[in-house]
């Protein structure tokens, strides 16, 4: 059978995800889940892990490899992104986790990283899409992807993930108007690249992918109990805009009383939220649609397929 488990350490979480393999790199998903790691917290500005940060590293990973146990998983690839590429004592962290557990941790660069969101996202999108605009939105990146059908036109991953925006700028809770300004503006001096690409290519889909999606489209759901689940689904704008207007008036407190808010995203999801606010608003997205996969799906892709 070749069961195979792929985790992807990210700046905020770290994700499982356990496949039977079938033909043309599609899988039969098993287990899916992500624990919060936070490992830029209060060091990614400073380019290191501070230690309680790689203990919750540690004890993500014990977590997950009782799982992978579990299940029989006969190859497990480890991949970490942001917050482990930009540390200076990174090999620190890669080598507890070689001595505990037996795995190599391969740490990929942005370009790389936008790559396979693209893969795993194109495996859940129907035939027919047309030109579109992925957008995943990370604790310490942030990967825009444009593709057209099978097609991808151009990617690029931008050191602006939520966990950076937080030790940047001081955030009332809730968050004042002056300073929603103040992060776009930041966020629009920070993304002129995407903007020269958007110009040309004039995208009017956004496909949202990974965690603060996860969490707007779980919120959508809740209020629309008949929904049918899918791979990729779409998020009426109209729907995310009350989802957005509710998240930017609300405290801590009130959020976590949400129906469907990842208690993992409570922190971050306004910021989240404004940044994709500011981005339907700036590029005139006229359609919003989620899926469930993206990076560790990309990475299985390619794992099934013996592409890494």
């Amino acid at each position: 059978m070749n069961r195979k488990a792929v985790i992807d350490l990210g700046t905020n979480t770290c994700n499982l995800l356990i496949v039977d393999p079938l033909h043309g790199g599609l899988f039969k998903t098993l287990y899916d889940r992500k624990l919060p790691v936070k490992l830029g917290r209060g060091g990614i500005h400073r380019d290191i892990l501070l230690p309680d940060a790689i203990g919750r590293g540690i004890n993500a990973f014990e977590n997950h490899a009782e799982t992978i146990k579990m299940y029989s998983v006969e190859q497990v690839k480890v991949v970490a992104t942001s917050a482990i590429r930009g540390a200076s004592n990174r090999f620190e962290f890669l080598s507890v986790i070689k001595d505990l557990f037996g795995w190599d941790i391969e740490i990929i660069d942005g370009d790389h990283e936008a790559e396979l969101i693209y893969k795993g996202v194109r495996i859940s999108l129907p035939e027919g899409i047309g030109q579109y605009l992925i957008l995943d939105i990370g604790g310490g990146s942030v990967e825009f992807i444009l593709a057209e059908e099978d097609n991808l036109i151009w990617k690029k991953s931008f050191n602006i993930g939520i966990a950076r925006v937080l030790e940047l700028f001081k955030i009332s809770d809730p968050i004042l108007p002056d300073e929603i300004v103040t992060l776009e503006a930041w966020f629009a001096e920070n993304l002129r690249e995407l903007w020269e690409v958007c110009n040309l290519h004039q995208p009017t889909i956004l496909v949202g992918c990974s965690g603060a999606f996860d969490t707007f489209m779980d919120i959508y759901e809740q209020a629309i109990p008949d929904l049918k689940i899918r791979k990729a689904s779409e998020l009426p704008l109209e729907a995310y805009s009350q989802i957005h207007k509710k998240l930017i008036r609300s405290d801590s407190e009130t959020r976590s009383s949400i129906k469907g808010m990842d208690k993992i995203r409570v922190e971050m999801i306004v910021i989240a939220s404004v940044f994709t606010n500011f981005i339907l608003d700036k590029l005139k997205i006229q359609k919003l649609i989620h899926t469930h996969y993206a990076l560790k799906e990309g990475i299985m892709a390619d794992l099934i397929l013996n592409r890494s």
